[in-house]
């Protein structure tokens, strides 16, 4: 088809802006101008992509999530802070396409209100890209994690309710919360394979389950196991959850004087030098690519989000789950349990010697291997970034129409 102007909307988070990034690679291959919405901190790897980089500035950047969490009002002042993040993509979204509205907007479902309200504002089509499970008039994953963190759907929090009803009416929307929350797009691209996702059975041709979108980019590796002959163990919390130095000295402990080497991605958060001396196969760093690391892996110890888990699977990794640190990794870690994908480590069995066994025992489990292998070969047939960007074209060729460009609220 003819180049279009495709509009991407992202927030700043790995486990959203990579699985983005295949498909980004794709669609430009194929001749069309991709803008992208993020943070300057993605500006390398949207740019390695082949797009146009716009940046937001991201509120979390000012807040520390689980200091919030700890709050006694935590319900409301994180539904109030999603909306405020929603805005401020919104806004610079505006300052950037204004003058040269995109003929698609392809949000990710974090910064969904904005999307959503991007597509209202210049009469345009709009895809929902997620790298989490998909939801549907059956089955919610905001609902399932409100629910694991103790909270209500946003329309039932007074604090929050007047701010979302005075955004949507600014943009000409009377919608009530609740339905404007719940509406499906007519085109969802799902990064995960079919058979993962909960209540697979009930999404229909609307959702398009195309597995882990991996860049080409992200294939070439930059780290090398320094002993080939030992077995490799990677340990995350993700980026926000992970202040936890008692846990990553426990891993550590586990793992000394073991025939494994053991890498530990501890965030930016956790200075490495509370952790203490560490052994001589432990290595420590703030962040690592965990497509440089799980292609050999034997085991991956994680809180178990779904981008987490889809990199393993897309390699052929177990894991170990401990979700406890982080209640958004709830339904994706109980999702690797059902399958038995892996284990889980509950929060009285954080110590060296149950650490060190569970990872021994499922690097070993035939089962679980069997299981992950399956998964994988499901991964890698699913149609990745190819698949999505066919679903994007056919998408754009059913519903473009002449709209006037720059059209505002």
């Amino acid at each position: 088809m003819s180049e279009q102007h495709i509009l991407f909307v992202s927030v700043q988070g790995h486990g959203h802006v990579y699985p983005s990034l295949g498909v980004v690679s794709e669609l430009v291959g194929r001749g069309h101008r991709v803008t992208y919405l993020t943070t300057p901190l993605f500006d390398d790897e949207v740019t390695a992509a082949g797009a146009e980089v716009a940046h937001y500035r991201s509120v979390f950047d000012d807040v520390h999530v689980p200091d919030m969490v700890a709050m006694d009002d935590a319900e409301a002042q994180l539904h109030l802070i999603y909306l405020r993040e929603n805005v401020a993509i919104l806004e610079a979204a505006e300052a950037a396409c204004d003058d040269d509205v995109p003929d698609l907007v392809v949000y990710d479902v974090f910064p969904f209100v904005a999307g959503r309200l991007l597509a209202t504002r210049w009469r345009r089509p709009a895809v929902r890209l997620s790298p989490i499970f998909a939801a549907n008039e059956h089955y919610s994953i905001f609902e399932a994690l409100w629910q694991s963190a103790g909270f209500r759907h946003p329309a039932d929090v007074p604090a929050f309710r007047p701010a979302m009803v005075e955004l949507l009416a600014a943009y000409g929307l009377s919608t009530p919360i609740r339905e404007f929350w719940d509406a499906v797009e007519d085109l969802n691209i799902v990064f995960i394979p079919k058979s993962f996702q909960i209540a697979g059975e009930t999404f229909d041709e609307r959702f398009v389950f195309v597995g882990p979108s991996i860049s080409p980019q992200r294939l070439e590796r930059k780290w090398r196991p320094p002993d080939p002959e030992r077995r490799i163990a990677l340990v995350s919390l993700g980026n926000q959850f992970n202040e936890h130095p008692e846990f990553f000295r426990a891993c550590a402990e586990a793992f000394a004087g073991t025939p494994w080497h053991l890498v530990m991605a501890i965030g930016g958060f956790l200075d490495p030098a509370a952790l203490g001396p560490m052994p001589p196969n432990v290595e420590v760093h703030p962040w690592v690519s965990f497509m440089d690391v799980l292609p050999q892996a034997r085991v991956f110890i994680t809180h178990g989000t779904t981008g987490a888990v889809m990199e393993a699977l897309y390699w052929g990794c177990p894991l170990v789950v401990v979700p406890h640190f982080a209640s958004e990794a709830a339904p994706s870690a109980n999702r690797v349990v059902d399958m038995q994908l892996g284990y889980r480590l509950g929060p009285d069995r954080i110590d060296p010697a149950t650490i060190y066994d569970t990872a021994r025992r499922v690097a070993d489990d035939q089962n679980v291997a069997q299981r992950v292998l399956a998964l994988q070969a499901e991964i890698r047939a699913a149609g990745g970034p190819r698949l999505a960007a066919d679903a994007i074209e056919s998408y754009l060729t059913n519903v473009q129409s002449p709209v006037t460009a720059g059209t505002a609220r």
